[in-house]
């Protein structure tokens, strides 16, 4: 058997360059929808109300009707799904909605709440080719 291979200058060098590049990329994750947060509540694809998130002092609390009924909380930085008539409850159970991107859907009475930041960022979410 060989003996395992001494480190060299070279090898720690590298290894550093990479934690750099991974602390880099990493830290452009985190600044990423940094902008001020709002809810947007759909029923049926129409945008039923619009919540500004961020700031916002007292609860707002709302009830959409239809098939089955679903109360909307909004907080200062978050919004859930409070409660819902529907049979299983998914939408309920998704919970606090707190960063851009995430939303709760109640399929049985076709309400969606999703959470977007109104950041000022330019930059593309994806590049497809």
């Amino acid at each position: 058997m060989k003996a395992i291979k001494q480190l060299k200058k070279g090898d720690f060098v590298a290894f550093a360059l990479i934690l750099l590049l991974a602390g880099g990329i990493w830290g452009l994750g985190l600044s990423r929808g940094t902008g001020d947060l709002t809810a947007e509540v759909r029923q049926n694809g129409v945008l039923v109300r619009r919540i500004a998130l961020t700031g916002l002092n007292e609860p707002v609390t709302f009830t959409l009707t239809g098939e089955y009924e679903n109360t909307i909380l909004a907080e200062n930085g978050r919004v859930c799904i409070k409660s819902a008539t529907c049979p299983h409850q998914d939408c309920v159970h998704t919970g606090w909605l707190t960063r851009a991107g995430q939303s709760a859907v109640c399929l049985e009475n076709r309400v969606s709440v999703t959470v977007v930041s109104q950041g000022k960022s330019d930059a593309p979410d994806a590049i497809v080719r």
